[in-house]
């Protein structure tokens, strides 16, 4: 058995550890509250973008849409760019882990049809595991990274990484770009999924069309997709932005809070060992004292 000083020193550093625990609890509360504000905010927005663009979709056939560079019709991909939304420090639970996952899985489906695969990381968790020789030696290179990301992101950075897939994807780089994060349901629910970014794709139905409706398109259709497709990708790169940031938080906080309570576990079987101890040194002290009264005796 422990002695009753090394027990007391495991008490205090989990006691600090639960400390710790707590106080990035309470942090990323405070964040999530705030982010589920934004996507609040930002998604009737998001929606109403969608639902215009894909509308606008609807009245127009496929020869015109492959008039657009970043709505053509792709025959056949040789490349494909994966954009991976990780976070850039650990101790968030399995968010990281079900990303990297979901990751190299889809890397090893496009790998086994022969695809080329090009990578553009953000966070540092996901730049760190993509970096690494093995995958270099698979062809698989990141080509552009983002980490120490603010936890909204600027409108600058998500242009920016938008204007990258698409001038990728214009020029021929690559036929198709994906997008790797999760999606946000609830403060204990988060989805890892896989999601077309390029090319846009068409709706499978026009059926609520703009073109069936009253409405008239000033100056037509083509041009309001032209005008709409750059502000689409940006606030699409932005919501699953968003999301991540806001998926990571909540796995933070319930892994935070799970450690908490393990550190409350763990306090109370300690305390219950070092009762146990002391109390077999206080007997102990007890019978060498009479017996030292009887040999005395």
């Amino acid at each position: 058995m422990a002695s009753l000083k090394e027990i007391k020193l495991k008490i205090n550093s989990t006691k600090k550890t639960k400390k710790i625990t707590a106080a990035m609890k309470l942090v990323a509360a405070a964040k999530v509250n705030k982010m589920q504000k934004l996507i609040k905010a930002a998604r009737p927005y998001a929606n109403g973008v969608k639902q215009l663009y894909t509308q606008l979709q609807g009245c127009l056939d496929q020869e015109e849409l492959d008039q657009n560079p970043l709505l053509k019709k792709i025959t056949k991909v040789d490349s494909v760019l994966l954009i991976v939304i990780s976070s850039d420090i650990g101790l968030c639970g399995p968010y990281n882990a079900n990303i990297l996952k979901l990751a190299r899985k889809r890397i090893k489906d496009l790998q086994s049809e022969g695809l080329k695969i090009s990578l553009l990381t953000i966070g540092r968790k996901a730049t760190d595991a993509f970096s690494k020789i093995i995958y270099k030696e698979q062809g698989v290179e990141v080509v552009r990274s983002y980490i120490n990301l603010q936890t909204k992101p600027s409108l600058e950075l998500v242009e920016e990484i938008s204007t990258f897939a698409a001038e990728k994807f214009t020029s021929n780089e690559v036929q198709k770009v994906e997008v790797i994060s999760t999606r946000f349901i609830s403060m204990v629910n988060s989805v890892a999924e896989i999601k077309n970014f390029l090319p846009v794709e068409k709706p499978q139905s026009s059926a609520n069309s703009v073109q069936s409706s009253d409405v008239i398109l000033e100056p037509n259709a083509r041009a309001l997709i032209d005008t709409l497709t750059p502000m689409y990708l940006n606030n699409t790169v932005y919501t699953d932005i968003l999301d991540a940031t806001t998926s990571e938080l909540a796995s933070r906080m319930t892994a935070m809070n799970n450690a908490s309570n393990n550190a409350d576990a763990v306090i109370k079987k300690l305390l219950l060992s070092y009762n146990k101890a002391r109390q077999s040194a206080i007997t102990q002290e007890i019978s060498e004292i009479v017996g030292g009264s009887a040999a005395l005796a």
